[in-house]
């Protein structure tokens, strides 16, 4: 069931009439609290790839949970459809579990902490950010082995949890999960630059409802959202066709050596609706450059590429997209029809298609290469000996049959959530 938010003063607020002045000053003040984050978290992590790379993104989302500024989109409203659990003031979050947050983070390294702000009793605003820490266990140190087959092998999980309760460290956990790395003490330190970077948003939130009132602020981060909503869809109207735009690319190897894997889109424009149809691309590896596609963050994704390439004026905001995900409001972007390369479903078994790169009966085995997709047009049924190894799945292999070996699968795993890419 969705989480409960838990307020002690039920009284709503009002949207009221904004200056353009004051609108200006608190969008100027909201993008300078967004930067004083990176700054605090910067200065704060031990991980180079935080300090010095700036893997980190953060967020400050209205009371709704639609982000208003940041660089990561809004997973917020995700997250409350699946925490089944309550909301209260003095709560902080920890996730670091991509199929426990809807892909809001792309792999178990990204550790994201979402604080719930409240004034006077009320919820007003969020304020999130995620970072990659260096290693979280698993199999290989940092964490990111090529050659894993499931999530488990990448180190330890954490599903949303509150690691902080009515502003007090739930320590016993933080203990458990830094248990599981090889460097807790750079953990530690990352975390608690995070946590340092997300008061700071919380502090200057407050700051501003209380000089210029609650409502005031509510006022505001509505307006910026509908302002860049509206720019969206003349934007959207201006450089997308109705007409289909078609690519595809290909990844040649998943580090198990299997490849290629086809990645297909087409994108076209119904009305105010840009549509990006994956239908095509192939099934999932079971290797580890699979990639849990967030929907929200996907349309942050093509929005903020509209905007650099065509009107860099255009401040990015989940107004590009509504926080539900439909493909039905106003100057919005959506997908549609995505392919299992982008779902948490369990990895492909069975035999994959192998395509023979010369068509003759006579080719070599080296000639073969595994692919997701028949194309063979070889007829040679080569003997068990010989049979190149079987790689994926056999849906649409004609070539599946007692002769090839089996012996000599790749494919064979053990079922549960696929490993994640970096």
């Amino acid at each position: 069931m969705p989480a409960q938010i838990i307020e002690s003063s039920s009284r709503p607020f009002n949207r009221v009439e904004l200056d353009p002045i004051t609108l200006d000053i608190i969008e100027n003040a909201m993008l300078n609290a967004r930067w004083e984050m990176d700054a605090v978290l910067f200065r704060t992590a031990m991980s180079p790839g935080i300090r010095e790379q700036h893997d980190e993104f953060p967020m400050i989302a209205n009371l709704e949970g639609k982000m208003v500024v940041g660089q990561f989109g809004s997973f917020i409203h995700g997250f409350k459809e699946a925490y089944d659990g309550t909301i209260e003031e003095g709560d902080m979050f920890l996730t670091t579990d991509p199929y426990a947050c809807n892909g809001a983070v792309s792999h178990a390294n990204d550790w994201l902490l979402l604080r719930p702000i409240f004034k006077d009793g009320r919820l007003i605003a969020y304020a999130s950010m995620f970072g990659h820490m260096t290693d979280i266990g698993g199999k290989v140190p940092g964490s990111l082995p090529t050659d894993a087959r499931q999530i488990f092998e990448e180190g330890i999980r954490v599903p949303p949890t509150k690691i902080y309760k009515d502003d007090q460290l739930q320590e016993d956990m933080l203990e458990l999960i830094l248990h599981n790395c090889r460097l807790p003490h750079w953990n530690r330190s990352d975390f608690n630059a995070i946590v340092a970077a997300i008061r700071t948003a919380e502090k200057r939130v407050i700051e501003m409802a209380e000089r210029f009132g609650d409502d005031v602020y509510y006022s505001a981060l509505e307006e910026l959202l509908d302002r860049n909503k509206r720019a969206m869809g003349k934007l959207i109207h201006m450089t997308v066709p109705e007409t289909k735009q078609y690519f595809e690319d290909f990844i040649c190897d998943d580090g198990l050596g299997m490849g290629p894997y086809k990645i297909k889109c087409a994108m076209w424009r119904e009305g105010d609706t840009v549509i990006f149809d994956f239908d095509g691309t192939d099934p999932q590896s079971i290797g580890s450059v699979n990639f849990y596609l967030n929907e929200e963050m996907f349309k942050m994704f093509a929005g903020v590429y509209m905007i650099m390439v065509f009107d860099p004026q255009i401040m990015a905001r989940t107004s590009c997209t509504p926080a539900t995900g439909a493909p039905t409001a106003s100057g919005t972007s959506s997908t549609r029809s995505a392919s299992a390369a982008f779902r948490a479903s369990p990895s492909a078994t069975g035999p994959m298609a192998i395509r023979c790169g010369r068509a003759s009966p006579t080719c070599p085995t080296s000639s073969w290469r595994a692919t997701s997709r028949c194309g063979s047009t070889c007829t040679k049924h080569w003997p068990t000996a010989e049979a190149p190894a079987c790689t994926g799945a056999a849906t649409r292999c004609a070539w599946a049959t007692a002769s090839w070996s089996r012996a000599k699968s790749r494919s064979t795993t053990t079922a549960g959530s696929p490993t994640l890419g970096a």
